[in-house]
C-alpha cells in the first residue's frame, strides 16, 4: 500500500508537513485578522443642493474596517465614502455583540480613506483586546490576496480570496481623483469597503469599488496611496492635505513630424505642454510649447507614461507629482528652445474652478450647503454635486452647456475664485419678470466682477445705490430696487421656511481677493459685448457680401 514518504519523514524528524505548516500559519494570519477587523455603522446626511437651507432625509450604511499599526496609536482605516457627511460612527468588533461609538480623526475624500478612532479603552483591551495590522508593500501581480470584510448578504464576517491581477491609475469615484489601484478578482461587495487587503499578516490594501457590469473585478486601494495618506497626516500635524499635481495641460507626442518641428534629437521622449494653471507654480517654471521629458529622474514616453520600478508595467506620469506632498520640490526634465533643461517645480494639491466633490464641506459645521437669498433670488456655488444633484448622473449631457464647460474646462485665475450662480428665484412680486431664470452664472454685481460666493454676497449686502444689477451668462441682466429687496427678503424666507438669508459664517468669510479683482478674466459680458447687426432679407435670398 503506498504511504506518503514526505509526511513520515517529517514525521521521523520531529517535524510537521509543509503543507501543514501552510495551513497552520494561514489560519494564524486570519486570526489575527479577524481580531483586527471591525464592521462600522454609519448614519449620514447629505446636502441638498437644489434647497441648500436643508440636509437631505439620513440614510443608514454599514461597511467594514481594521487597526493598523502601531495598536498604541489606537487608528481604524476604512474607506472615506463609508463615513461621508456621518452624523454618528458605531463600530463593532469581530465575534463581539457591542457597538461602540467612533470618532473620525482625518478624512482623505481623494484617496477614498479615513481614519476613526474608539475612546472607550474596553474597545482596546476588553475581551481579549485587538490585533493591529501591519501596512506592507505592492503584491506582485498573479499573487494571491485574502479580502476581509462585512459585505451585505449576511451579519457575520466574510473572508474571499482572488489574486492581483492588474495594476494601474484610475478614478476613484468617489473622490473623482486618479489614483494608482490593484485590480483583483476576489468579490468586493457593498459592505466590504474599507475591509483590509492581505497577503499573508500583511496589509496591501484596501477594498473600496468594484466595476459595474463586469463580474469579479474589483479595486483595492493600494499601499502606496495609503502610506502616502498616513504619512500626510504624520507631516501635518494630523491634518490631511492632498495629493498634488503640476497644474499643467499637455497632449501626446507621438508624432515624428511633431517632434521633428521642435528639434529633438533621435530618442528623444515626452509630452507636449499646451498650457499651465495659473495658481500652479507651473506657470512661473514652465511654458505652452515645452516638452516635458521627465519627472524626478523617470523618463515619460511620448503616450505619457513611465516605466513603474518593479512591476514592468507602464503607468501615466501624473502618478509622480501625486506621490510628493503639498508644496515639495521635484526635478522636471524638459526640451524648449533646441536645448534639454532640468528645473525643480512646486507641485501642489488640486485647485479647481470647480470642486469635484464637497463632502463633509459644511460651513462652520453647520448643516446646509453655502447659499445666499436676496429679494428671493438664490445663490449658491457650482459644484460636481450640484450638477449631479439637478440633472442626474448623466449631467454631462443634460447640464447647461456653459456649466459644463467650466467644470470640465474652466481655470481657477486666483485662489479663492469660484462660480457663482443664480440658482432659481422664489416667486415674489419684487422679482417678477425674473421668475423663470436659473442654473446661470453671475458675472458682475453693480459692474463689479464677482470672485466668489462670499464677495458676490457682501457686494449686495453693502450696495447703497438705489438699483441694484446682476449681469448673468447668456447676455441676461436683472435689476431690483436695493430697498424693496432688502424689504421683502425676510417675508420671502418666511414663506418658504428658510431659516436664514445666508448659509452660517458666509458673510463672515475671508473673500482672499486677488489684488484687483477687475483683472480677473471673464466670459464677455452682456453690457461689453458687442454683436454685429445684420439685415433681414425675404426667405430664400442671400445676403451680398461687401
Amino acid at each position: 500500500m503506498p504511504t506518503n514518504n514526505n509526511s513520515s519523514s517529517a514525521a521521523v524528524n520531529g517535524g510537521a508537513p509543509k503543507s501543514q505548516n501552510a495551513k497552520d500559519s494561514s489560519a494564524s494570519h486570519l486570526d489575527k485578522a479577524l481580531r483586527s477587523v471591525v464592521k462600522i455603522f454609519c448614519t449620514s446626511a447629505n446636502p441638498n443642493y437644489s434647497l441648500p437651507w436643508q440636509m437631505m432625509t439620513q440614510t443608514k450604511s454599514t461597511a467594514s474596517g481594521f487597526v493598523v499599526a502601531p495598536l498604541s496609536s489606537r487608528r481604524i482605516l476604512t474607506n472615506a465614502h463609508a463615513v461621508a457627511n456621518q452624523v454618528q460612527v458605531m463600530l463593532r468588533k469581530h465575534g463581539n455583540a457591542r457597538k461602540y461609538p467612533a470618532r473620525v480623526l482625518a478624512v482623505g475624500h481623494e484617496c477614498d480613506i479615513a481614519m476613526l478612532t474608539v475612546d472607550d479603552d474596553e474597545f482596546w483591551e476588553g475581551n481579549g483586546g485587538v490585533e493591529a495590522l501591519q501596512v506592507g508593500g505592492l503584491p506582485p501581480m498573479q499573487e494571491s490576496v485574502t479580502v476581509v470584510g462585512f459585505p451585505q448578504g449576511g451579519d457575520n464576517v466574510c473572508v474571499t480570496k482572488g489574486v492581483a491581477s492588474r495594476l494601474d491609475r484610475q478614478q476613484y469615484s468617489h473622490g473623482r481623483c486618479a489614483l494608482l489601484t490593484v485590480q483583483t478578482d476576489a468579490p468586493i461587495n457593498s459592505g466590504n469597503s474599507g475591509g483590509p487587503v492581505l497577503q499573508g499578516d500583511q496589509v496591501v490594501g484596501l477594498a473600496f469599488q468594484s466595476l459595474v457590469g463586469a463580474e469579479n473585478t474589483g479595486y483595492v486601494i493600494p499601499t502606496p496611496v495609503v502610506h502616502h495618506f498616513l504619512n500626510d497626516l504624520d507631516r501635518h500635524g494630523g491634518k490631511y492635505t492632498g495629493f498634488p499635481e503640476m497644474g499643467i495641460s499637455w497632449q501626446c507626442l507621438e508624432s515624428a513630424d511633431m517632434k521633428r518641428s521642435l528639434g529633438m534629437p533621435e530618442g528623444a521622449t515626452g509630452v507636449y505642454i499646451t498650457g499651465t494653471e495659473p495658481v500652479y507654480d507651473s506657470t512661473k517654471v514652465l511654458r505652452s510649447g515645452d516638452v516635458l521629458t521627465s519627472v524626478d529622474g523617470h523618463q515619460i514616453a511620448d503616450d505619457g507614461t513611465f516605466l513603474f520600478p518593479d512591476q514592468s508595467v507602464r503607468i501615466d506620469f501624473r502618478h509622480l507629482p501625486s506621490m510628493a506632498y503639498d508644496g515639495d520640490s521635484l526635478r522636471v526634465g524638459i526640451w524648449r528652445d533646441g536645448a534639454a533643461l532640468e528645473l525643480p517645480l512646486l507641485v501642489n494639491v488640486p485647485r479647481h474652478l470647480v470642486p469635484t466633490h464637497c463632502h463633509d464641506l459644511k460651513p462652520k459645521q453647520v448643516v446646509g450647503e453655502r447659499y445666499y437669498i436676496f429679494a428671493g433670488l438664490v445663490f449658491t456655488r457650482l459644484t460636481n454635486f450640484y450638477l449631479r444633484h439637478q440633472y442626474g448622473t448623466d449631467w454631462s449631457t443634460k447640464a447647461p452647456i456653459k456649466l459644463c464647460d467650466r467644470y470640465l474646462s474652466g481655470s481657477m485665475e486666483a485662489l479663492g475664485q469660484e462660480v457663482v450662480l443664480l440658482s432659481k428665484v422664489l416667486s415674489a412680486s419684487v422679482n417678477q419678470g425674473f421668475q423663470e431664470i436659473q442654473n446661470v452664472q453671475v458675472y458682475k454685481v453693480n459692474g463689479v466682477k464677482v470672485h466668489n460666493l462670499a464677495h458676490m454676497a457682501r457686494l449686495v449686502e453693502e450696495c447703497d445705490s438705489e438699483y441694484i444689477r446682476f449681469d448673468l451668462e447668456w447676455k441676461r441682466v436683472v435689476v431690483l430696487h436695493t430697498g424693496r429687496g432688502r424689504s421683502a427678503t425676510p417675508d420671502i424666507l418666511r414663506t418658504n421656511c428658510i431659516p436664514a438669508a445666508a448659509s452660517d459664517g458666509l458673510l463672515e468669510e475671508d473673500l482672499q481677493l486677488p489684488p484687483d479683482v477687475m483683472q480677473l478674466s471673464q466670459p464677455s459680458m452682456a453690457d461689453s459685448e458687442v454683436v454685429e447687426e445684420q439685415e433681414a432679407v425675404p426667405v430664400g435670398e442671400r445676403m451680398a457680401k461687401l
